[in-house]
């Protein structure tokens, strides 16, 4: 008797393990279906927003005194809700003034192309041509005012001379140069 009670509960035992084994099958598939796979991840939606990506696209023109300046990105992306607006990696610019050439970089930019207004953050640096640069972290440039400014800590530094600011804002390409909040001139004699 002993041993059809043995043959019976490891009978239903089998059933058991069986039934718990199937739905552990069925859990699993489950799961399966409703992960989704890396293509599924990004969908079509995802990029509906996005109107179109350059490598390292050029944007030139022209500002009131017919004087040419030149955008340029490692990458600009363009968004179909704003389509005259471009957010830049790694911008550079050159702006020319009579015979001087300036020229700006940084690590990110935002480029207004309808209002020509460049916005550059990041590692920031503004120089001419001789030795004149400004370094801060946030830039703005107004191409159709010719008004290059910035409300963030600046350095500059021509020759051995050096200012120090909480802001800056420079006129007509570097005519009229004015330093905001406390400032730090350094002149030294050459």
């Amino acid at each position: 008797m002993n041993y059809t009670i043995f043959i019976k509960s490891i009978k239903y035992g089998f059933v058991l393990i069986s039934i718990i084994i199937i739905l552990l099958i069925i859990l699993n598939n489950l799961s399966h279906k409703t992960e989704k796979t890396p293509s599924q991840r990004i969908s079509s939606n995802d990029f509906k927003s996005i109107s179109q990506v350059l490598h390292k696209p050029t944007f030139m023109s022209i500002d009131n005194k017919k004087q040419p300046f030149k955008v340029m990105a490692t990458k600009a992306t363009r968004y179909k809700s704003e389509p005259n607006i471009f957010n830049l990696d790694k911008p550079t610019g050159e702006i020319k003034s009579g015979e001087e050439m300036f020229f700006l970089s940084g690590d990110f930019g935002i480029f207004n192309k309808e209002v020509q207004q460049l916005k550059v953050e990041g590692n920031v640096k503004f120089k001419n041509q001789d030795n004149m640069i400004f370094k801060t972290s946030e830039m703005y440039f107004d191409f159709k005012q010719e008004i290059l400014s910035g409300k963030k800590k600046v350095k500059g530094k021509k020759d051995n001379s050096i200012i120090v600011s909480e802001g800056f804002k420079i006129i007509n390409k570097g005519e009229k140069i004015f330093f905001t909040g406390k400032t730090k001139l350094t002149l030294v004699k050459n």
